[in-house]
């Protein structure tokens, strides 16, 4: 079965015991699992029931003892084996011995790029569970799945904003995720993406874009983004869209600073890019970025840039401050020190 035909019978209930998620659309694997967890833990207990193990770092002994656990407070246990296509024969034998008699009360899900189907352990899977397909969305799926994103957000996106979007994007259905969410941030209060906000968000057609000035804040480049604002307040921009996006970058500063020197370029994409089955070196190499622009602000210029985000929001609001006035303080204010 594929991801729709997943979700359908999850919301059916029909869970079973094992589950392999093959293919290389890591993204909707992890909104699948995301929508797993939710079905059959609670979140009280969720500590005590789930587990997930990394293949090559784990052994197939250890998942399967926790796999046969039994469940805390009763309901099911669901334990994640990732990327079991690295298991050596001998770990592969121990897992087919496991699903050719699975614990009831567990929903065990492996997760592979590809697995062979001439292989017992293979057949087991879909013996004694199911085997569900990722790969990417091409197509109409890919415009429903984005249009559906952005409804969840609370917005509409017209037609041409959306075609030009996924071509621009690809089929990275985490990195179109992403876009989505600044766009949406973007246009906020408004609620209709267009094509100009797509264009303008990614940076293309008229000079630097708001994703551009994010980077310069981050890089504490004063005369840049000071520079970067002005062209985008005389193209007559959204001062609120470019100042929620200036909250989002301070909030992912802030949580990479609050970890800095114990967190991996690889640890930080979940904070900046949200959770992912696994994250390609494009990710990773923002990540580095990230990391290394953490550097040039303290945890308490940090601190104090989003105190005063927040004070100038209360501001505008009660009209003691322009926006755009507003911002420009704001930018010279947080990257002058």
């Amino acid at each position: 079965m594929n991801y729709d035909e997943f979700m359908r019978k999850l919301r059916k209930g029909e869970i079973l015991p094992v589950y392999l998620f093959e293919g290389e659309e890591d993204y909707l694997k992890g909104e699948a699992l995301k929508a797993l967890r939710a079905k059959i833990l609670p979140s009280e207990y969720e500590d005590f029931n789930y587990q997930v193990f990394l293949a090559p770092d784990s052994s197939s002994h250890e998942i399967v003892e926790s796999a046969r656990t039994p469940s805390f407070k009763g309901g099911w246990r669901l334990i994640v084996a990732k990327e079991i296509d690295k298991f050596a024969e001998y770990d592969r034998e121990i897992l087919s011995n496991y699903l050719a008699d699975p614990v009831n009360d567990t929903c065990l899900v492996c997760t592979a790029k590809k697995l062979d189907k001439r292989t017992k352990l293979y057949h087991l899977f879909l013996e004694k569970g199911s085997i569900v397909s990722f790969y990417p969305l091409r197509g109409n799926r890919k415009l429903i799945w984005a249009a559906q994103r952005v409804k969840k957000r609370g917005k509409r996106i017209s037609p041409e904003a959306l075609i030009y979007l996924t071509e621009r994007v690809g089929d990275d259905l985490c990195y179109l995720d992403n876009e989505i969410e600044k766009l949406c941030i973007f246009v906020h209060p408004k609620d209709l993406i267009k094509k100009e906000d797509v264009e303008e968000v990614m940076g293309e057609g008229r000079g630097e874009g708001v994703f551009d000035l994010t980077e310069a804040f981050r890089k504490k480049e004063l005369s840049r983004s000071l520079s970067i604002l002005f062209q985008l307040l005389e193209r007559g921009e959204d001062p609120q869209g470019i100042y929620s996006l200036i909250v989002r970058e301070i909030r992912i500063l802030l949580r990479i600073k609050g970890k800095e020197g114990r967190i991996s370029p690889y640890q930080a994409c979940p904070i900046i890019f949200g959770w992912k089955d696994s994250y390609s070196g494009f990710y990773t190499n923002i990540a580095k970025e990230y990391l290394q622009a953490v550097k040039n602000f303290s945890l308490s210029e940090l601190i104090s840039a989003y105190e005063r985000l927040v004070e100038m929001e209360a501001s505008i609001k009660t009209g003691r401050e322009k926006p755009d006035i507003a911002l420009e303080n704001l930018i010279f204010e947080l990257l002058s020190g």
